[in-house]
């Protein structure tokens, strides 16, 4: 009887983010969560919910991913049902700004995090015909100025799931991959930019700090909640390959596929700030 409510674990489930909101979704509808945080001190008021437990993971860690995976076979006698990739990091600012290797790490958290999280973990969800699901974001299927390191990350996140999403169907794991637009969480906290004295963008400096403290999107917000709700309904229906949800999700989901590339950066630059720079010697 140990076994029998379903397992779910969550990565990056600091209070006010998606995975926070995630975990308590999945344990709404029945599942025992294990919900991952690399300092439990940030899990807030998720580790006072019933049903939820709080575990630490530093997904960018070899070390502690294995000691998790340890930990997940004990506490759920070797049953792990759904896999939910969900830490991330944001980065902004214009590229030709841009630190390399803050790049690299950004890359190593939403890229190379979710492929070795799902790697440690494939076993149990192969045992188990079970679910990853993994959190992408719009960003990479859009290309938006002044985020360019991010949109990049989120891109190749998203080929890595899809990718996954054919290799591992033979084994009987389904990959869901979440195209997640604008949402209420703390992502874009603490990263507004500073351009350096004698950057070409100075005269649009200001457009880039509301992109990078997320003013931009502010309007599309979709509730936190509302958006987890939807990704869990949407994975346990049975869902394969990429969803589009939050914010402005399904409007850029047609924007990507149907509109021609020079009016789709049009439309959303026009508020950005980006026809307004003009360079002269």
């Amino acid at each position: 009887m140990a076994n029998a409510r379903k397992k779910v674990l969550v990565t990056g489930c600091s209070a006010g983010g998606l995975g926070s909101a995630l975990a308590k979704a999945f344990r709404d509808q029945g599942f025992h969560v294990l919900a991952a945080v690399r300092d439990p001190n940030k899990a807030g008021s998720l580790a006072e919910e019933q049903g939820i437990e709080i575990i630490t993971l530093d997904v960018t860690s070899a070390a502690s991913i294995a000691t998790c995976l340890e930990q997940v076979r004990s506490m759920t006698g070797e049953q792990l049902d759904i896999l939910v990739n969900n830490a991330g990091v944001a980065l902004f600012g214009p590229l030709i700004h841009a630190s390399i290797e803050e790049g690299k790490a950004a890359y190593d958290v939403n890229v190379w995090a979710p492929l070795a999280v799902t790697q440690a973990f494939a076993p149990l969800l192969i045992e188990s015909k079970g679910v990853i699901l993994n959190i992408s974001s719009i960003a990479g299927a859009v290309p938006l100025a002044w985020q360019g390191l991010y949109n990049s990350s989120k891109a190749a996140a998203t080929f890595i799931s899809e990718t996954l999403k054919m290799e591992l169907a033979p084994l009987g794991v389904r990959v869901v991959t979440a195209m997640v637009g604008a949402i209420g969480t703390t992502l874009y906290n603490g990263h507004e930019v500073s351009l350096p004295q004698g950057s070409y963008y100075k005269p649009i400096e200001e457009y880039i700090k509301k992109q990078s403290r997320g003013e931009m999107q502010e309007p599309f917000n979709e509730s936190v909640d509302v958006t987890a709700r939807n990704l869990v309904r949407d994975t346990l229906a049975g869902c394969r390959g990429q969803i589009w949800r939050g914010g402005e999700a399904g409007r850029a989901s047609i924007l990507s596929w149907l509109v021609p590339t020079a009016l789709r950066e049009r439309i959303l630059h026009s508020e950005r700030g980006l026809y307004k720079l003009k360079y002269e010697k």
